[in-house]
C-alpha cells in the first residue's frame, strides 16, 4: 500500500490533545479517513474538539469504536499499556491499534498481560511535539517531515505492520524501524536525558540570576518548560535505560571536572570540539522543532 493509496472509513483517536488533535488534523487535511472518532473520558472537551472540526464524533464508551479500522492511542505513557490492552479486548479482530508513546517496553508488556490479541497492536512513536498542551494548539503540520519509529512485535502480521507504516507516512512522516529495546535505549539518550539535563540546569539558576540569562540559558532549558507530570511518567516508565544514560552523563561530567580542576586546556578544548562535532551532525526540521516526547 503506497502513501497515496491509504484511506479508511473510520479512524479513532484515543486522547485528543496536542498530538492526537494534530494527527486528526493531518488525517482530515489529507483525506485519509471518511470519519474520525474522538474517544476519551471528558465529553465536554471532546465536544469542543468536535466543534473545532478536529473530529466528527465523540465517544466515551469503547464499544463506540467497534467500526474503527485503525485506533491511534495518545494517552499518557503510564496509561498506554492498560488502555491498549482494554481496547484489544473490546474491538473487532479487524481493528488495528497503534500508539504515540515515547517508551515501549512497559507498554507492550502490560498490553500483552491484559490481552491475548497483542498481534493487532503495532507500536509506534512519532517524534514530534511541543511544550504546549491541548487540542487548541494542534495543527496538521506538526508531524510533517518528522520521524516516526515503528517497533514491530514478532507476533504482528507483516501486512498489518505495512498498513500502520502507510498510515504514518500518509500524514507526512518519515518512518524507521527499531526493536522495542533499541527504541527505549535510544530515546533515553536522545530525548529523556536532554530533558533531565535541561531541568537540572534550570533548577540550578536561582530566580534572582535570571536577569543575567540569555540565549544559552534559553536554548539549553527550553524543554524544561514541559509538563512535569507527563515527564515524570516518561522517566518512571523508562527508568532502566534512563538510569544508564544518566550514569554515562555523570561519568562524562566527572571527566570534564577533572580537566577543569587541573587546568588542562587541551582536554577541555577536545571535549568541546567533540561536542561541537556531534551537534553539527544533527539536522532538525525547521518545522516541528518543538519539544519531542
Amino acid at each position: 500500500m503506497s502513501t497515496t493509496e491509504f484511506q479508511i472509513d473510520t479512524l479513532a483517536i484515543v486522547g485528543v490533545g496536542l498530538i492526537g488533535g494534530s494527527i486528526a488534523a493531518a488525517v482530515r487535511q489529507r483525506r485519509l479517513a471518511r470519519r474520525i472518532i474522538g474517544f476519551g473520558r471528558n465529553h465536554e472537551r471532546l465536544e469542543q474538539a468536535r466543534v473545532c472540526g478536529l473530529i466528527d464524533e465523540v465517544a466515551t464508551q469503547p464499544e463506540a469504536l467497534a467500526a474503527a479500522r485503525l485506533i491511534v492511542v495518545c494517552t499518557p505513557v503510564d496509561r498506554l499499556g492498560k488502555d491498549i490492552g482494554m481496547l484489544l479486548n473490546v474491538t473487532s479482530p479487524s481493528t488495528l491499534i497503534t500508539d504515540v508513546g515515547s517508551v515501549k517496553s512497559p507498554v507492550v508488556q502490560q498490553a500483552s498481560e491484559m490481552s491475548g490479541q497483542i498481534d493487532r497492536f503495532v507500536p509506534a512513536h512519532p517524534i514530534a511535539g511541543s511544550h504546549l498542551q491541548g487540542f487548541e494548539h494542534a495543527h496538521a503540520e506538526l508531524c510533517r517531515d518528522r520521524l516516526c519509529i515503528l517497533t514491530p512485535l514478532f507476533r504482528n502480521r507483516p501486512e498489518d505492520v505495512e498498513f500502520v507504516r502507510s498510515f504514518w507516512k500518509g500524514i507526512g512522516m518519515r518512518v524507521s524501524d527499531l526493536s522495542v529495546e533499541e527504541h527505549d535505549r535510544a530515546l533515553a539518550l536522545t530525548s529523556h536525558l536532554p530533558h533531565l539535563a535541561a531541568s537540572a540546569v534550570a533548577f540550578l539558576v536561582d530566580e534572582h540570576l535570571l536577569d543575567y540569562a540569555a540565549t544559552g540559558y534559553r536554548d539549553t532549558t527550553r524543554v524544561a518548560a514541559g509538563d512535569p507530570e507527563l515527564w515524570t511518567a516518561i522517566f518512571s516508565e523508562n527508568s532502566g535505560p534512563l538510569a544508564d544514560a544518566t550514569s554515562q552523563l555523570i561519568h562524562t561530567l566527572q571527566e570534564f571536572l577533572t580537566a577543569l580542576s587541573s587546568g588542562d586546556r587541551s582536554r577541555i578544548q577536545a571535549f568541546l570540539e567533540l561536542g561541537q562535532q556531534r551537534r553539527r551532525g544533527f539536522h532538525d526540521c525547521e518545522q516541528g522543532a518543538g519539544e519531542s516526547t
